[in-house]
């Protein structure tokens, strides 16, 4: 199995950062680069508020802060992406057109209501994957 390319989303959850450490581990055996990825829900009427997207770029670089502070303390070639969108069909879609070999996620997000409310991230992207997709167990 050859790995050049592992994506890694965060979403500023303890399960995420977890997955980070892991992403990293791989990285240096596999000498692959990564790519960072934050996915925000967008929500049109907040789009339009003109603030927006300052409030979203602020969010987001806190959100990756802890992750890319992990990869660089294992001097890990990487890349960062936010988009929009549905996280789920967005991280699918960025491993595919990105050419990913590998997806390193959490089984868990944020809170365990959200996973209730709004169904797995995680069970959904291992349903779109165009890659090898490594779940870390929340609580690992």
């Amino acid at each position: 199995m050859e790995i050049k390319r592992i994506l890694l989303p965060v979403d500023g959850s303890k399960s995420s950062l977890t997955a980070a450490g892991e992403a990293a581990s791989l990285a240096n055996i596999f000498t692959a680069d990564v790519l960072l990825v934050h996915c925000n829900e967008v929500f049109p009427n907040l789009k339009q508020h003109l603030d927006y997207a300052r409030e979203v770029a602020k969010l987001s670089n806190e959100i990756l802060g802890p992750a890319r502070d992990i990869l660089q303390d294992h001097n890990i070639r990487y890349v960062e992406r936010v988009v929009d969108g549905s996280p789920a069909e967005e991280i699918a879609e960025l491993a595919r057109r990105e050419k990913c070999d590998l997806i390193v996620m959490s089984s868990r997000g944020r809170t365990v209501l959200e996973g209730l409310l709004l169904g797995s991230v995680t069970q959904r992207v291992l349903k779109l994957a165009p890659c090898r997709v490594l779940v870390i167990p929340a609580g690992s």
